[in-house]
């Protein structure tokens, strides 16, 4: 009987499960809808990286280093990389695609009053504290079927019309939704549709129109505020907000009834809350 010499082993180097199966977790993720197609286009962009790991991998097999093979070593680089990139995709580094797709407004500071509409099919997060744009709208990197956005802008003086939609045609630059965070000087009327969080307690509104379906949390109107809205929401009031109901709603406990609705604890002008036929409403907080 006669033993045959040990030879180079052919075949993948185990320690390469771990970033072909790191790559294809991405790609699961992507076909599941955890993260935007867009992953796609930003993975073709670091072709130069992926490259310069192949040849490593090529030149390295059946070396070692001390004790050390330098296949896994690569791998172990390899996985790490992927990490990075994924890391950069999630958090919009300059350097990548994907990250051009957001959109700034004009400077802040020249703008009074401002009318924003924003309707999509997809998640809507508001918020404020914006500074040096009036507005900026950035896509919630995960999957999804909505565009990055596109704003119309009509300027008459200290006044803005602003209406921001999904591009028509955005190819793999497609995403859950996006976030939008507003200036908080000038006088705000929203029109928000999709599936929204918003946490206004810091803008002033004049009127906010919402519809689909979400929670809005909002801050004390000085002057009588319209809120309109359409479809299942909760809104989140402070205690000392004067507001006032029309239309069917689940109201906190001390709010008494009146002839089309209910009206808070606090007397004066505030929110007018108006619920469209169909739409479920719940205050809370108020």
């Amino acid at each position: 009987m006669t033993n045959r010499a040990a030879g180079p082993r052919r075949g993948v180097p185990r320690a390469w499960i771990l970033p072909v199966l790191a790559l294809l977790l991405i790609l699961i993720a992507i076909s599941i809808g955890l993260l935007s197609r867009s992953v796609l286009v930003d993975l073709l962009s670091w072709w130069p990286a992926w490259l310069l790991l192949i040849g490593l991998a090529l030149l390295s097999r059946g070396r070692r280093w001390g004790r050390v093979r330098l296949s896994a070593l690569v791998a172990i680089i390899s996985v790490m990389a992927l990490a990075a990139f994924l890391t950069g995709h999630v958090r919009a580094w300059t350097i990548m695609p994907s990250a051009s797709v957001g959109l700034n407004g004009p400077q802040a500071g020249s703008v009074i009053t401002a009318a924003l509409s924003a309707r999509i099919d997809g998640a809507l997060d508001v918020g404020s504290g914006q500074s040096g744009f009036l507005y900026a709208v950035e896509p919630i990197r995960s999957g999804g079927n909505v565009g990055p956005p596109m704003a119309v802008e009509q300027l008459q003086g200290p006044n803005i019309s602003v209406a921001l939609e999904p591009s028509p045609d955005p190819g793999l630059y497609t995403f859950a939704g996006w976030s939008l965070d507003l200036d908080e000087a000038p006088t705000w009327s929203l029109s928000l549709a999709g599936e929204v969080d918003a946490d206004l307690t810091r803008v002033r509104l004049s009127s906010l129109q919402i519809d689909g379906g979400g929670s809005v949390s909002l801050g004390v109107a000085t002057v009588n505020a319209v809120v309109t809205v359409s479809g299942t929401f909760e809104i989140a009031l402070p205690a000392s907000a004067p507001a006032r109901v029309v239309g069917d709603a689940i109201v906190p406990s001390g709010w008494t009834t009146s002839d089309d609705g209910f009206q808070s604890p606090t007397p004066g002008e505030g929110w007018v809350i108006s619920v469209g036929e169909g739409s479920s409403l719940t205050v809370s907080g108020g």
